[in-house]
């Protein structure tokens, strides 16, 4: 069976023809490039109208076949720009009809994890989708491409192309900009926000603009000015990037990850990301270049794939979706796929070098994990069973970031867990800090993560524990602090059926409504990604206890609830399924 596959969703208008058995015939693609400023619908709309007619016909041409041997239509029905997705479904319906062949609309997506995952031969990977639209981390499971971070505002392309326009840069900026960053080497301090496994870009964006304008108010505009920005960008929002991606690969715990979209290309982002891969012990694929940005190839082999599982779509059922989310499409020709993923599944992420680091510090013990932040270690302190966290060293990260995100993060992790342990809270007993080696000495727990032993439980057990979890999270935001990566990896779930919670740091203390929402909404995201059938049962029970304890403000609640789904609202294109 032939599929023509038709993307449309934004900027580049592209046909690809590949058969059944994954061979990609052919793809033709025409790419409209604004003169001036950002992509305008308008423009775009009357470029695709131009070129659909000569690119359909070049596409069938150079496959060296006729339209009546096609099998099958597929065409992106969505995410992406509504008046650019309406091009592509017209066309589409058009030589469905035309033919009378059957038609499926694609998640776009979805698209670029399944012609990465052909195209590298990588089963279930951590994906890292980086594109002008769209800046997300997903992994399969619970049946479901799961998004476990995501941008919260701008996404990572745009917000690059913002800053070259800025700086007098035409579309596509990247690229240009990836170039001329090759020459900066002084780091200039930029903000560095990463909430759990989400990101934000607006701030970064926005303090480039101020440094911009005051160089040129002040008219000292340095020769190597630009070359050490755009340095301090990538290095910034790259690592940003790579620290959520490890992350996602320490909680999900898969075998590989693959990096696609337009801002794949960048090499210095390649370079992070293999670094971390490698640290992790798992492999690290990059989607082809021809193939990594919007292409007809991925959609017609994503729509084969679909077909062949679900069938093809009623004319009626191909309206566009421009806000359609990845994490709400069934993918049931991967349940094969994910037996076999299952099978081959990592336990601890050790790396064999890591005993190195062992006698390096000079410390007896015994390696048990290592996360994605630091490695952890049974050791013994003063013939005491203790734990010891160090944090890594991250090389990918320049000095300039690393040491400064070490040095904080251990000493606010470390004060957090003293003051939370005076508050009854049940966090491990810390023994000695050491923020100059990121180091932290404390209780050791016999028990194992949560996120492991939930599938063992049963529905009483799990409702107990979860109202459990909201009953402490709330205590522990009525001391003004929040959790902040709070995840079923970070709660320990003792022998004696304690939980403990654990890695603050990513804590922040005096928080407010936007804090406090903020834990609850990752944790939610979190209980649906990584344990989608049991969602229902252990959020429920989760927000029950967190809004049943003593003396909540049944308005702080409620402010509590919208400012939730406020939150969610940033995500990417997190409207029509709120809709």
């Amino acid at each position: 069976m032939l599929c023509l596959g038709i993307e449309s969703t934004a900027h580049t208008f592209s046909v690809g023809i590949m058969d059944d058995q994954g061979n990609i015939l052919i793809l033709v693609s025409d790419t409209y490039k604004p003169q001036t400023g950002g992509l305008k619908p308008v423009d775009v709309v009357e470029h695709h109208y131009t070129v659909f007619d000569r690119v359909l016909k070049q596409a069938i041409s150079q496959a060296n076949i006729e339209f009546t041997d096609l099998g099958l239509i597929a065409f992106s029905q969505g995410p992406g720009l509504g008046p650019c997705l309406r091009v592509g479904a017209a066309i589409a319906r058009s030589l469905s009809l035309k033919l009378n062949i059957p038609i499926v609309g694609v998640n776009h997506c979805i698209a670029h994890v399944e012609i990465g995952r052909l195209l590298c031969n990588v089963v279930d990977p951590v994906t890292v989708y980086v594109s002008g639209g769209n800046t997300i981390i997903s992994a399969f499971d619970s049946d479901m491409y799961q998004v476990f971070g995501e941008t919260l505002d701008l996404a990572i392309g745009n917000m690059i192309d913002m800053v070259a326009r800025d700086h007098g840069i035409p579309h596509p900026g990247g690229p240009k900009l990836e170039k001329i960053a090759k020459g900066g080497s002084k780091y200039i301090y930029l903000p560095y926000i990463v909430k759990g496994m989400d990101l934000s870009f607006s701030g970064l964006y926005t303090a480039i603009w101020k440094h911009a304008q005051i160089q040129e108010k002040t008219n000292e505009i340095n020769k190597n000015y630009q070359e050490d920005l755009f340095y301090s960008l990538q290095e910034t929002a790259f690592s940003m990037l790579a620290e959520v991606s490890e992350r996602a690969i320490a909680h999900t715990e898969k075998n590989s990850v693959l990096l696609t979209g337009g801002v794949a290309a960048n090499k210095r982002l390649q370079e992070m990301l293999s670094y971390i891969s490698n640290e992790h012990n798992i492999e690290f694929h990059v989607v082809p270049q021809k193939y990594a940005g919007d292409n007809g190839a991925m959609i017609a082999w994503t729509g084969i794939l679909q077909f062949k599982s679900s069938g093809p779509d009623d004319i009626s059922g191909t309206k566009i979706s421009p806000k359609w989310r990845m994490d709400d499409v069934p993918i049931p020709w991967r349940s094969n796929w994910n037996k076999i993923a299952q099978k081959e599944k990592k336990i601890t992420g050790l790396n064999k070098s890591d005993e190195y680091i062992l006698q390096n510090l000079s410390i007896q013990g015994e390696i048990i994990r290592r996360g994605a932040e630091a490695i952890l270690i049974h050791s013994k302190w003063f013939n005491r069973d203790v734990l010891i966290k160090y944090r890594l060293a991250k090389n990918y990260r320049i000095n300039e970031i690393d040491k400064k995100l070490r040095f904080s993060r251990t000493i606010k992790e470390g004060r957090t867990l003293i003051e939370l342990f005076k508050f009854g809270i049940p966090v491990p007993a810390i023994f000695e800090i050491n923020p100059t080696m990121g180091l932290i000495v404390m209780q050791y727990l016999n028990g194992n993560r949560l996120k492991d032993v939930i599938p063992k439980l049963s529905n009483e057990e799990l409702e107990k524990i979860f109202r459990k979890i909201g009953y402490w999270i709330a205590k522990i935001h009525q001391t003004k602090r929040m959790h902040g990566d709070l995840t079923t990896s970070n709660i320990i779930y003792t022998e004696n059926q304690e939980l403990y919670f654990i890695d603050f740091g990513l804590t922040e203390s005096d928080i407010g409504i936007e804090g406090k929402a903020m834990d609850l909404h990752l944790f939610k995201r979190v209980i649906s990604s990584t344990h989608g059938k049991y969602f229902p049962l252990l959020y429920n029970q989760f927000i029950q206890g967190y809004y049943t304890v003593e003396k909540m403000n049944p308005t702080e609640n409620d402010e509590i609830n919208s400012r939730i789904n406020q939150i969610e609202l940033r995500g990417r294109y997190n409207i029509e399924r709120k809709k």
